[in-house]
């Protein structure tokens, strides 16, 4: 039992540092003020020093990397969980207008 524990806690490990690799790295390869030499630099050292690498990269590029978004489909960043994880205001309130709307209508039905 306790080997499939332990195998378990190392691939949710190697997840979660790939994770932040590939996230790092897309961010960096979204970035248009860095020279192709410098994004390449940056890559190596993402991926050659696991955890320490995309941690310095954050450190340095923080600012920058969320600063320039292009236009298009968010897809990719919604893989990242933000859209799962961040509660939307937007829906909560389209429901809750619904419910008042029918709660409305059937006043106005009994009257």
């Amino acid at each position: 039992m306790m080997q499939t524990g332990s195998l378990i806690l190392l691939a949710v490990l190697t997840f979660a540092v790939n994770y932040l690799a590939a996230f790092v790295t897309y961010h960096v390869s979204r970035q248009e003020g860095l020279e192709p030499s410098q994004k390449t630099a940056i890559y190596l050292l993402i991926w050659l020093l696991p955890i320490i690498g995309p941690a310095i990269t954050i450190a340095a590029l923080g600012s920058e990397l969320v600063a320039h978004r292009r236009p298009g489909i968010p897809l990719f960043e919604y893989l990242f969980l933000a859209a799962v994880i961040a509660p939307n205001d937007r829906e909560h309130g389209a429901q809750q207008e619904d419910v008042g709307a029918e709660e409305s209508d059937s006043i106005d039905q009994n009257y």
